[in-house]
């Protein structure tokens, strides 16, 4: 299977498909959005020449996935002040789960955020998804955990520069 990943903005007609899947996973995150808020937050972080920014994960030409990189993440949680970017908002089409589409995806937001100069790159997750393992797998380091949002969270960072660290 091969997956192509590119700009979001390479790809406008599914800006709507990848901020109803955020939107969906998400968005009672927001209690004042809606999906036409997610859509145009979307559409205004597509490209991929800097942060904010989003990719989009192809196969067979069918969207598979979504990934994007911010700046911050996690505001008002003192750990995280300070450290950037962030992926965020990795999303895998539930058919498409479990055949390398987020393996891709994370690879692809690592070599993006290194092409930019930053060594470090971090996430957060729930402390106990299914997610917390593929990131595990791909080589992230766990942080520390902490009650975010009413929930456990785990934030992990990976070294997009070896020597570096």
């Amino acid at each position: 299977m091969d997956v192509l990943v590119e700009p979001l903005s390479e790809h406008p007609e599914l800006i709507p498909v990848a901020a109803e899947w955020h939107f969906t996973e998400w968005g009672h995150t927001d209690p004042g959005g809606s999906l036409e808020t997610w859509t145009a937050g979307l559409a205004r972080q597509a490209g991929a020449e800097e942060i904010p920014g989003t990719l989009i994960a192809l196969v067979d030409g069918a969207a598979a996935g979504v990934a994007c990189l911010v700046a911050r993440d996690m505001p008002g949680h003192r750990p995280a002040a300070g450290l950037t970017p962030w992926l965020k908002g990795l999303y895998v089409a539930p058919p498409m789960r479990r055949t390398g589409v987020g393996g891709v995806l994370m690879r692809r937001c690592e070599a993006w955020a290194a092409s930019l100069g930053h060594q470090f790159l971090y996430l957060y997750t729930e402390r106990s998804s299914g997610a917390r393992l593929l990131y595990e797998r791909l080589g992230w380091q766990v942080m520390h955990t902490a009650r975010y949002e009413g929930l456990d969270m785990t934030v992990m960072r990976t070294v997009l520069r070896p020597d570096s660290a």
